[in-house]
């Protein structure tokens, strides 16, 4: 997978579409999409943000929360296109992407980018005085990492496993009591409206013009 090649515009933009292709679009079969990520999640705000601008016709969006099974489900034919974070303009690449891509036979079809905002969360019955840590997805940790060094140093910072490591999945384990009363979340504010959060900060991201590179990739044909 040439990486380098695949993502050397660094603002491709998903929003012109030629006559041609909108045409074409309405005798398409409907795609149902995986993406990185759940509800609430910058996956989302990308997949919707795209399809708003991409004459794509759209049988489901199915919530796949890492970047593994979104190529898995990708290559056994669950899903007929899937979507993942592959670069952020501070972050640099998603490994849990480039390490998926490595390790599956698809291939890139499309790229796009949004701008993203990162908000530091917790349950309106937390005390924050009391919270020591914050755990969110590790790109969200290197995005915001001078802010958080500046505004909050005592937080301990991590990241979860497996489905955990989404800021979806995290926004949820802590509304439903699943994580420690002593832990923050972050990642889009639209969390805190989906999980009844408080808010405690917004735009923590350390760059103003803090854009996400996200792919869309298909099975290898034979």
């Amino acid at each position: 997978m040439d990486l380098q090649n695949s993502t050397q515009d660094s603002k491709q933009d998903a929003i012109s579409t030629p006559q041609s292709e909108i045409l074409a679009a309405v005798s398409q079969k409907p795609v149902i999409f995986g993406i990185q990520g759940g509800e609430g999640s910058f996956n989302e705000e990308a997949i919707q943000a795209y399809l708003s601008h991409q004459f794509v016709p759209t049988e489901a969006i199915e919530y796949l929360f890492t970047s593994d099974r979104v190529m898995e489900a990708v290559v056994s034919g669950k899903i007929d296109r899937g979507q993942c974070a592959i670069y952020n303009s501070v972050g640099g690449y998603v490994e849990e992407t480039t390490d998926a891509l490595e390790k599956y036979p698809v291939e890139i079809i499309q790229e796009f980018e949004i701008k993203i905002a990162h908000a530091l969360m917790i349950r309106p019955d937390q005390d924050f005085s009391k919270i020591d840590t914050v755990m969110c997805h590790p790109q969200v940790l290197a995005q915001c990492q001078g802010n958080l060094q500046k505004k909050y140093p005592h937080l301990k910072q991590t990241s979860g496993e497996g489905e955990w490591v989404d800021n979806a999945k995290t926004a949820e384990a802590l509304a439903t009591h699943r994580l420690p009363d002593n832990t923050a979340v972050m990642g889009s504010k639209v969390l805190a409206k989906i999980y009844h959060l408080q808010v405690i900060e917004d735009n923590l991201q350390d760059a103003e013009e803090n854009y996400t590179r996200f792919i869309h990739v298909v099975a290898k044909s034979s």
